[in-house]
């Protein structure tokens, strides 16, 4: 054998090896934004869904983030959270900024948001609720003379269509805010998904549901519109191993024991 074949063998090897390590699971092929880890996007706070804890790992908690990471480690990555906001997820300028690489954040698959962003495969059923505070007298949404909900959402879209006469809507950028509105008597009520006022009502004590509302919504995982296709493959594939292999279902009973 030729000086110079062995030299293009040794270097069609050194190529071969330097795409399978390309190929591995540190997720050179998902076109991450840090190598060996997923960035996840999410709206803080909203238990049980997602929430920040300083004793968790990376700071964050709840359904949302524990079943990402379950996906991330899958998928052999790591797990880092990013808080851009809830307009920067469900516009896309989140993912298409670099933020991260993907939105785990209780976001209701739409059409009107599948023009700016690309959704998992559904992973949660969600419904629309009415919160007031423990001392209400309200018992319907038609008692209360103001209601807050988090601009953006299902909750306003539903809301247009379902208020009634008399009761004023006010919208606020910030989920958080629609409690603090609660609890300093400024509004009347809160109209968001279940699992967030009902985590808010078991975490505080203070508050109550009185009206939940099927709307017929699922929760999906989003990226970018264009470019993460390799990345959306991948994160469906592994979240219909973990509905398959019954982690879905240690997670879920984690957060809603008794559900």
């Amino acid at each position: 054998m030729s000086k110079r074949l062995l030299q293009l063998l040794a270097l069609l090897l050194t190529l071969g090896l330097f795409a399978a390590a390309c190929g591995d699971d540190d997720g050179g092929e998902l076109g991450l934004v840090t190598s060996g880890t997923l960035t996840v996007c999410t709206d803080v706070p909203y238990p049980p869904m997602e929430f920040e804890d300083p004793s968790a790992e990376g700071g964050f908690t709840g359904f949302d983030i524990e079943l990402m990471r379950a996906i991330a480690d899958d998928l052999g990555l790591g797990l880092a959270v990013a808080t851009p906001g809830w307009d920067a997820i469900t516009s896309g300028l989140a993912t298409e900024a670099g933020d991260c690489d993907i939105s785990a954040a209780s976001i209701t698959i739409t059409e009107e948001r599948e023009e700016n962003i690309d959704f998992s495969e559904p992973y949660f059923e969600g419904k629309q609720s009415l919160l007031v505070s423990d001392d209400s007298s309200a018992g319907t949404l038609a008692d209360l003379g103001a209601v807050a909900v988090q601009s953006g959402t299902t909750g306003e879209i539903w809301l247009q269509d379902n208020t009634p006469a008399g009761v004023e809507v006010v919208a606020f950028d910030d989920i958080g805010a629609l409690y603090l509105a609660l609890e300093a008597g400024d509004v009347d009520g809160v109209i968001t998904d279940l699992v967030g006022n009902q985590g808010y009502a078991d975490d505080t004590g203070g508050a109550m549901v009185i009206e939940s509302y099927e709307t017929g919504e699922f929760y999906g995982f989003a990226v970018q519109e264009e470019g993460a296709e390799e990345l959306l493959a991948a994160v469906n594939e592994s979240l219909a191993k973990l509905q398959g292999n019954g982690t879905y279902d240690d997670i879920y009973a984690e957060w809603f024991p008794g559900a």
